[in-house]
């Protein structure tokens, strides 16, 4: 197979991507292996996420603006770099303050990195822009996969998994190809775009689907771990059906695609929030270890909800996309930071069972509003790719 320069940038771009979903998704994996070696408490966990979610949010806005104003190729280096620091200083750190700030910037790192690196997969493969993404999209699962393994080094161990996403972050830094940057356009006001954009029905269903995936992801699923260290199972048996479930996503990502070319993407996130709501419910009601065979469909079903959402945020949006990119994950990232927060707190009060059934009210409240919003006229107007 020939390397042309437009699969080099893709296979450059598909690595970097795996390796921030790892990034993004360790804390999760091995704070109970961080938890008993720094000596912290189970609520710690959801400051901790709360910091990193809140930078990957701030991060995507920054990721955005750099990539509209000057270049999207600019953006993913520096992404790598702020990588590389965060995993270093996570890898050094002794306490939770020192851990906080470690994560947030890596956080910075894993949001500059999401506007360019998706906007640039758009442009790359304007012609075939879902199947494209989808691909791309594997990326993460892939990388969700292996940070969910990762709990199996040990206490002594988790330090080192730092060491190796900022080594290769670096390596990722210093060669960054061509991403085959769009023409500059002419200055605009920032806010201007983004209210143009939040005009759009499908960008504003996109920014809703996106919301929920990010954050059932991120503290519904997050929180699985310590619910079942909880009772009783072994940390690696439950991070094994998680990774199981990530690698069962690279499967569902592409029925995903699929779906979207024969319903719609409102239609598919709406059939696909109620498969999460569903066997979330069955994750946390079933008694035992058979609640570990929910966690399988339930982990595949919330990975297929983000291409959904960012096929129908990149349709929406015009080939210098990485604005509009930024603002939609960072409404994600930022909502599920506020997520977690609201569950630290709860969790000081109510045990993490109640307070993840209570989370799975985000993926009902995303039921009716897609409902609501494909039923609208307007939406008809969408490229047939993204149409409900």
């Amino acid at each position: 197979m020939t390397f042309t320069p437009r699969k080099l940038a893709f296979a450059y771009l598909f690595s970097l991507f795996f390796l921030t979903a790892v990034g993004e998704t360790l804390i999760s994996t091995l704070f109970p292996l961080i938890r008993t070696d720094v000596d912290l408490a189970v609520a710690d966990q959801a400051v901790v996420t709360a910091a990193l979610t809140l930078m990957i949010g701030v991060g995507n806005l920054v990721g955005g603006w750099i990539g509209l104003r000057h270049s999207d190729r600019l953006a993913v280096r520096l992404a790598a770099v702020l990588l590389a620091v965060g995993a270093f200083g996570s890898a050094a750190s002794a306490g939770l303050i020192a851990l906080a700030l470690a994560q947030m910037v890596m956080g910075a790192g894993i949001g500059l990195f999401f506007g360019p690196g998706l906007s640039s997969i758009g442009r790359l493969y304007a012609e075939m822009r879902g199947r494209a993404i989808a691909s791309y999209g594997l990326a993460y699962s892939l990388g969700l996969a292996t940070a969910a393994f990762a709990s199996n080094v040990g206490v002594s161990g988790w330090r080192i998994v730092f060491l190796v996403i900022g080594v290769l972050a670096v390596g990722m830094a210093l060669i960054t190809p061509d991403v085959a940057d769009a023409t500059p356009e002419p200055p605009t006001s920032l806010l201007r775009s983004a209210a143009d954009y939040t005009r759009r029905p499908l960008y504003r269903l996109a920014l809703g689907t996106g919301v929920v995936a990010g954050t059932v992801h991120y503290v519904i699923v997050g929180l699985t771990p310590e619910l079942f260290v909880g009772r009783g199972v072994r940390l690696a048996l439950v991070t094994g059906v998680v990774g199981v479930g990530r690698l069962v996503s690279m499967i569902t990502k592409y029925f995903a695609g699929w779906a979207i070319d024969r319903w719609g993407g409102p239609r598919s996130a709406e059939l696909i929030m109620i498969a999460m709501v569903t066997f979330g419910a069955a994750e946390l009601l079933r008694p035992g270890r058979w609640a570990l065979l929910p966690i399988l469909p339930f982990v595949a079903f919330t990975s297929m909800l983000f291409p959904v959402s960012n096929v129908m945020v990149v349709s929406a949006l015009p080939a210098r996309a990485s604005w509009g990119v930024g603002i939609y994950r960072a409404t994600l990232m930022l909502a599920s930071a506020a997520c977690a927060g609201l569950m630290s707190v709860a969790l000081r009060w109510f045990d993490t069972r109640t307070v993840m059934l209570a989370g799975l009210a985000i993926p009902l409240l995303g039921i009716v509003s897609v409902v609501q919003m494909r039923v609208a006229p307007t939406l008809d107007a969408q490229p047939t790719a993204a149409r409900g």
